[in-house]
């Protein structure tokens, strides 16, 4: 196996806590406060969301083509709610731009019962308009302009107090920060490696040692007691506990244990448990383990340090993820490095995702119909979970699909399992209308035929192709007539219908969130009208679905440790990041981000590099195929909570199957 150079991840870590730190003392000289808990440290701030600039009034519409809100008499107003938790602010900023002409305005603050508070009078102004508002609770504000004028709002933020700096300063302060940082960076480091560098190395190995021994010396004692199970049983019984793993994530979800610190314990006890004991059935004690020099294997196990480290710091409603990943997936990772076929390992994890998913497809024919006007939430109250429960699904098929090409003595039992299964796969996805997951999708569909081209093709291979496309064919036929009758009736004939708790509330009144789950105006808008609508609005608002207030909210929030939970934005809804990293930071803190993105990184190019080395091992593809589809999921969804989703499972298991390559090398 080749020695790697550590160059590349050495400097990408140097760069990225150089330009960290560099920004966290360019925003504290901004705002002229230490502060580790909120670096944007002006207090909170409230977006009233786009969508609400929309909204009609007295004498008050929203002209959808121009974008400007256009005031047709005097006195023309409109009412915005307050819909976040605080409800007592000390200021009231406005953003307006391309204002006719100057104009008397006032603001009317009410309260829990629409009653008038108190008035600001205010001279409305192109640019920004700020005004200081009195100590009372605030439900509602009604804006009022004087004359007939148009006008459009780039903004309305609530703040607790008023930002005294502009932000144009803030290039001239990073750069400074940055030229003063890397020099005293270096400094720092040379007097470490010149007072410890001697021996660190050999200290480091041995520190390396201790901790392998002491995942071995469990698994050594413990995989005795299997003496005499077949490797047809041990395999039987990981599909099983694999299928257990994906249950209990489940349940944690709609059972709500993460909520209370009790049942979050005992769910985080049975999911170790159940990969202890699948490391115990894999361990076959040989001297093929982790390759600790893998950039990977860094990466991960200071991501754990990062969290542990975070969690003692910073009380978090979903915790001990650190501490799972090296108690239970250390020994999982040990026992998987030493066997001599780990595809053994991949293949039942695939056969257990097949298992569940064909569960999954019996539960929604029997207790999940599709509703018209709703975009389908499957086993999920949310149809973005669902969709993305599908496109981990996908990775099995495509995975077995690909295995199975090449072979001669192809059963057709296995190839109409994988040909129904892609294609009620892509039905389902259609019906959740979650274009994230599609894009995930159509990313593996890519991967799988970028896979297929380099391959030497042979008689057998086109033959099977062809049996493929015919199927496919049926199938497609099949799913887009009997199956979508099938899903929409066969529950309201039999009477099984299964509402998830408090799915009829959220469906009537959409407060959930309007990422996900109302279609406009409950009418059957459908995929490809949604995409046009999103693509053809010229706003990043509709584009995103609102995902751009969320973020900015998260963005404002990041701090050297880390959150408690999820924030408070969307126009009041407390809301996940809908980006990975931008979970991650918010959960563990800024400097978390430096492992977690050199973890990406090195996953998505040691599954390409187990794809194009010439000695490829079995089931190579699985590889490349979860890291592409975490990294395109998490670009719009939350893929970082711990014990959420079975994609973060998927990712994490396969993970350890790319521990033992380096730079470029692959062993086999």
């Amino acid at each position: 196996m080749g020695r790697a150079s550590g160059l590349g991840p050495r400097l990408f870590v140097f760069s990225m806590t150089g330009i960290i730190i560099s920004g966290i003392i360019t925003v504290m000289f901004l705002t002229k406060s230490i502060n580790l808990d909120n670096f944007y440290n002006v207090g909170a701030l409230y977006d009233i969301a786009d969508t609400n600039y929309m909204i009609q009034g007295d004498n008050w519409n929203y002209d959808y083509e121009s974008g400007l809100i256009v005031a047709h008499a005097k006195n023309a107003s409109c009412v915005y709610s307050v819909n976040h938790s605080r409800k007592n602010w000390g200021y009231l900023y406005l953003d307006i731009r391309n204002l006719s002409e100057d104009t008397p305005a006032k603001m009317d603050f009410l309260g829990t019962d629409s009653e008038l508070l108190y008035t600001i009078d205010f001279e409305l102004q192109n640019g920004g308009n700020l005004l200081q508002l009195q100590e009372s609770n605030v439900y509602y504000f009604r804006f009022s302009v004087q004359n007939p004028v148009s006008f459009a709002i780039n903004g309305i933020q609530f703040q607790e107090r008023a930002q005294d700096f502009a932000w144009n300063q803030a290039p001239a302060v990073f750069a400074v920060a940055l030229v003063c940082c890397f020099p005293i960076m270096f400094l720092v480091l040379f007097l470490i490696y010149r007072r410890v560098g001697r021996g660190a190395r050999s200290k480091r190995e041995r520190w390396i040692e201790v901790l392998q021994r002491c995942y071995a010396w469990p698994l050594e004692r413990c995989s005795a007691l299997l003496y005499g199970f077949s490797e047809r049983e041990k395999s039987l019984f990981r599909r099983i506990i694999f299928l257990i793993s994906f249950l209990i994530l489940y349940f944690s979800y709609r059972r709500g244990w993460k909520g209370d610190i009790l049942s979050q314990r005992r769910m985080i006890l049975a999911l170790g448990i159940c990969f202890l004991c699948i490391a115990v059935l894999s361990w076959e004690g040989s001297n093929r383990l982790i390759n600790w020099r893998n950039p990977l294997v860094y990466a991960w196990f200071a991501i754990s340090i990062f969290c542990i480290v975070s969690d003692f710091v910073v009380v978090k409603h979903v915790r001990n993820i650190g501490i799972f990943m090296l108690c239970a997936m250390g020994p999982f990772y040990m026992a998987q490095s030493s066997m001599k076929k780990p595809e053994r390992l991949i293949r039942d994890l695939l056969a257990s995702l097949r298992w569940f998913y064909w569960a999954v497809c019996f539960v929604c024919l029997i207790f999940r119909p599709l509703t018209p006007g709703i975009r389908y939430n499957g086993i999920y109250g949310n149809p973005n979970l669902f969709a993305g429960f599908l496109v981990a699904v996908h990775i099995a098929f495509l995975t077995c699909l690909d295995e199975n090409l090449g072979k001669e003595r192809l059963k057709k039992r296995v190839l109409l399992e994988n040909v129904l299964g892609l294609v009620t796969i892509w039905g389902f996805l259609q019906l959740t209308e979650s274009l994230t997951s599609i894009a995930t999708w159509f990313m593996e569909w890519v991967v799988f035929l970028w896979k297929q081209f380099p391959n030497e093709k042979n008689r057998i291979y086109y033959q099977n192709l062809r049996r493929v496309l015919v199927l496919s064919l049926i199938s497609i036929a099949l799913v887009s007539t009997l199956g979508k009758w099938g899903i929409s009736n066969v529950s309201n004939v039999i009477d099984t219908y299964l509402a998830i708790e408090d799915e009829q509330q959220l469906m009537a009144s959409g407060i959930s969130s309007p990422l996900s789950l109302k279609v406009e105006a409950a009418e059957d808008v459908g995929l490809s009208e949604r995409f046009i609508q999103k693509i053809t609005s010229g706003e990043w608002y509709s584009l995103f679905t609102g995902r751009t207030l969320i973020w900015k909210t998260y963005i404002r929030n990041w701090n050297l440790f880390g959150h408690t939970g999820n924030l408070e934005s969307l126009d009041g809804v407390w809301a996940h990041a809908h980006n990975a990293v931008l979970q991650m930071i918010n959960n563990y803190g800024i400097f978390i981000v430096i492992p977690y993105l050199i973890l990406l990184y090195y996953s998505v190019k040691y599954g390409i590099i187990a794809v194009l080395h010439k000695n490829r091992t079995q089931l190579n593809l699985v590889f490349v195929l979860s890291s592409v589809s975490y990294v395109v999921l998490g670009l719009a969804e939350d893929m970082a909570t711990p014990y959420s989703y079975i994609n973060w499972l998927v990712f994490y298991i396969t993970l350890g199957g790319m521990f033992h390559q380096q730079s470029g090398k692959t062993e086999t």
